[in-house]
């Protein structure tokens, strides 16, 4: 942490109500936060996918190692590995949406700054 972001959070302290925003939340308090924005129906829906794609890739590297003919192995295995694939770009975009709402949380608190600060100055 620099030096700006202390002055950011000291002043945030200073306000009523700016320890809320002035403490960092961890990665779970990230995650259920995502789930109660304004994309919650398409998070849950992407959650639900991803593991319903989740244990189909499983299934499928299962039926990979029960096969029997060569040709058998490569399509099972290239339905688990494209599975796979999919599931990975599915978290992707899931730390994106929380990357961008950590963007904007930070967004806020300058925005929350800069009027304590347009207050004092009257």
């Amino acid at each position: 942490m620099n030096d700006l972001d202390q002055k950011i959070q000291a002043a945030l302290r200073g306000q009523t109500g700016g320890d809320a925003l002035a403490g960092e939340p961890n990665i779970a308090e990230e995650v259920i936060a995502s789930f109660r924005g304004r994309h919650r129906a398409l998070m849950t829906f992407t959650l639900i996918y991803s593991i319903v794609l989740f244990v189909a890739a499983i299934w499928a590297a299962t039926r990979f190692w029960e096969a029997e003919t060569v040709r058998a192995q490569l399509q099972w295995g290239g339905v688990s590995l494209l599975l796979m694939l999919i599931v990975m770009f599915i978290k992707v975009w899931f730390w994106l949406e929380m990357h961008t709402n950590r963007v904007l949380r930070e967004v806020k608190r300058v925005e929350l700054l800069l009027a304590a600060r347009a207050r004092s100055d009257r």
